[in-house]
């Protein structure tokens, strides 16, 4: 393939071809962004249209160079390996070693770095070095998903170039065309910001199973029955639930309960659960237009309250009670949740 073949990165990729037909490549970027989004594959692309025999703004892909490094074996793209848990000082003397030494006509060296942020603070400031003092000529790349974490020394040096989390309809089709069942795709690809990402939900026993449970619970919630309070300990808190678990809960509340407004709106856009008709339309019946608000506020409070220091009981019995008391008295939305010991 080649940099036009990339999904979903129009901006990044015309950015990076005006910079090879203008001849203002820059020696260091950063790629950040979510796991899943392209941005190993665009690296190893750029790096194709850096060394291709065909002159021009992108990879030929034909020529010996392009498929070197579609195979992994050119000399002159390499790929550092993290030592455990980190990238050290070791690893970035052997880079330094390596491209101490000048590389053949026509060909740009590329070092792409996965995991920056792993750098220990050595390798981090031998890299700065390397990166202030070229001995040849080659870019660095480095790939990140927290882009805060990286030492902001390092980062002032690299042209950031944000990736951004692709479109639900891209991820969507992505996953049909690897036979994923059109429903649960629509779902993953809602909850997910990669295909990969997406891939992970439904390759998954239970999610589907999971997304039924989770709307017939939101059924019982705006029922008023006391059912779902007690769910909370004796449903999805019994079993092994770790935090990640709780958010995919909260997630698809969420989605479900904007189905539900949609359908009471009239809105012509077709709902994320396609496959929930019947479900759809007899609890959007149930639901008034603010307790809906109070609801999908109250999930939102519970998906905030869980990236902090709380007991996920707590959480979910709060929001329980918040959607219940919303739908039937409008308490007042943003309701607190108190934070553990």
């Amino acid at each position: 393939m080649s940099l036009k073949e990339v999904a979903g990165q129009e901006r990044v990729i015309r950015l990076l071809k005006n910079a090879l037909k203008n001849q203002r490549v820059a020696h260091a970027y950063c790629f950040c962004g979510p796991e899943g989004t392209g941005k190993e594959k665009t690296a190893i692309e750029w790096a194709k249209a850096l060394n291709c025999e065909q002159p021009g703004d992108d990879a030929c892909d034909r020529c010996r160079s392009c498929r070197q490094i579609s195979h992994g074996n050119h000399p002159d793209v390499i790929f550092p390996e993290r030592d455990g848990q980190t990238i050290g000082i070791g690893q970035i003397r052997e880079l330094q070693r390596r491209f101490s030494y000048s590389p053949p006509a026509g060909t740009t060296r590329v070092l792409i770095l996965r995991h920056a942020e792993t750098l220990t603070l050595q390798a981090a400031n031998s890299l700065l070095k390397f990166l202030e003092e070229p001995a040849s000529r080659w870019v660095a790349i480095l790939l990140t998903e927290n882009v805060h974490n990286l030492p902001p020394t390092v980062l002032s040096r690299c042209q950031l170039i944000r990736f951004q989390p692709l479109h639900p309809r891209r991820i969507e089709a992505a996953l049909i065309e690897e036979s994923v069942n059109p429903g649960a795709a629509r779902v993953a690809a809602h909850l997910s910001s990669s295909v990969s990402e997406a891939r992970r939900l439904v390759e998954r026993d239970e999610f589907a199973p999971f997304c039924e449970r989770v709307i017939e619970w939101i059924g019982d919630i705006v029922s008023g029955k006391l059912d779902p309070f007690v769910e909370v300990q004796t449903e999805w808190l019994a079993r092994d639930t770790d935090r990640e678990d709780i958010q995919l809960l909260l997630g698809l509340a969420l989605l479900w309960l904007r189905d539900l407004q949609h359908r009471q709106l009239g809105m012509e856009e077709p709902p994320v659960f396609s496959e929930n008709d019947d479900s759809l339309r007899r609890q959007a019946s149930k639901w008034t237009h603010s307790g809906l608000l109070n609801a999908m506020d109250a999930v939102i409070q519970a998906q905030k309250a869980l990236t902090g220091p709380v007991q996920p009981q707590a959480v979910l019995e709060q929001m329980v009670l918040a959607m219940q008391g919303g739908f039937d008295h409008g308490v007042s939305r943003g309701r607190p949740f108190q934070t553990s010991g």
